[in-house]
């Protein structure tokens, strides 16, 4: 019985610590509108405030390294592999190892150039 217990206190605690969806952290930085001629002349920050917007209306599932460039423009940011389109969005006065402001990152299978995750580095709080 105590094993059990200890196991389902084990699996809480792993679950509990787990980060929030992408999804999630994006309504972090804003809500503002995203549209493809709105982003190609905003600023990094306002950037930033569409991005829950944009994921909102795209099916991630269905996008690839090309449509998120033709989307988003050329990447600002590098994450990995050139597969990975990544861009600086929200404030500069964030920092991570990669640069000045939140990466927004879309990682790509390197076969077939499909999005299988997204992510934004460092985790907005």
């Amino acid at each position: 019985m105590r094993t059990k217990i200890w196991s389902l206190i084990a699996m809480i605690s792993l679950f509990g610590c787990s980060p929030p969806p992408v999804t999630e952290q994006a309504k972090l930085l804003g809500t503002r509108e995203f549209s493809k001629e709105a982003w190609l002349t905003a600023s990094q920050e306002k950037r930033g405030e569409m991005v829950s917007s944009f994921l909102s209306q795209h099916d991630l599932k269905s996008l690839t390294s090309n449509s998120v460039k033709e989307l988003l423009g050329i990447p600002t940011g590098y994450y990995d592999y050139e597969e990975n389109p990544a861009y600086f969005v929200g404030p500069s006065s964030v920092e991570s190892e990669y640069g000045k402001g939140y990466l927004l990152v879309f990682i790509a299978e390197k076969t077939s150039g499909k999005i299988i995750a997204v992510k934004i580095i460092p985790e907005p709080k």
